[in-house]
């Protein structure tokens, strides 16, 4: 059963083009070429308070999803994805879901 990894996420001030561009042309790629990540979806904040991220990136996981993030924190520690700095790590949160 597949699960997913929700990513909530906001960009730094003033950043938001630069953050989206890296993301959709960038990341999005890097990520659907990790083993066990088979799809991506994106979504814009339209309503919701002031602790959401504006941004949500819903990854879909099949196989194991720890082996998933383990592949994906190896990637990100050598190199293997570009990481920008226009992203607020602050306000970034992952949370991975399964369903019932």
């Amino acid at each position: 059963m597949p699960a997913r990894l929700m990513v909530f996420a906001t960009p730094k001030e003033g950043r938001d083009e630069e953050y989206n561009r890296w993301y959709t042309e960038v990341h999005i790629p890097e990520m659907l070429a990790i083993p066990g990540v088979v799809a991506a979806e994106r979504h814009r904040l339209v309503r919701g308070g002031p602790d959401e991220g504006r941004y949500l990136s819903v990854f879909t996981l099949e196989g194991d999803p720890a082996a998933v993030l383990a592949e994906l924190g190896a990637r990100a520690k050598d190199g293997r994805m570009a990481v920008t700095d226009a992203g607020d790590p602050a306000r970034t949160r992952l949370t991975v879901w399964e369903e019932l």
